[in-house]
């Protein structure tokens, strides 16, 4: 596996995870595709941040690129697809991540899929 941080799709994996750390859950929905963000509205994206991260202490004091891939081999991949991307988010006592695929919206890139957690 390989990290191309430079890549348009790491680079929205990270703003995402930057903006709910942030506790900017209105940003977060704008970087989803119309498909998921019906669903997670800004609202229900803050209820399960916080819940993911309610065990640990205190805000997260590190987001992290961890890995990247352009290329994988899943059922569920597009042609659209941009990349897939795992971010950390840490703080003290605990230590979670989001996991996204990103695809080429049209306009721009766009998350098409979410997982909470680590794995």
């Amino acid at each position: 596996m390989e990290c191309n941080c430079e890549a348009p799709y790491a680079q929205l994996a990270v703003q995402f995870a930057r903006a709910l750390t942030d506790g900017n859950f209105a940003l977060a929905h704008t970087l989803l595709l119309p498909e998921l963000s019906a669903d997670l509205t800004p609202a229900r994206l803050r209820e399960t941040y916080e819940a993911m991260i309610e065990y640990g202490d205190g805000p997260p004091t590190n987001v992290e690129l961890i890995v990247t891939m352009e290329q994988w081999q899943l059922p569920e991949q597009r042609l659209t697809d941009l990349g897939w991307a795992y971010v950390a988010i840490a703080g003290d006592g605990y230590s979670e991540a989001v996991t996204v695929i990103v695809e080429d919206a049209g306009d721009g890139p766009a998350i098409r899929y979410l997982e909470w957690g680590r794995p």
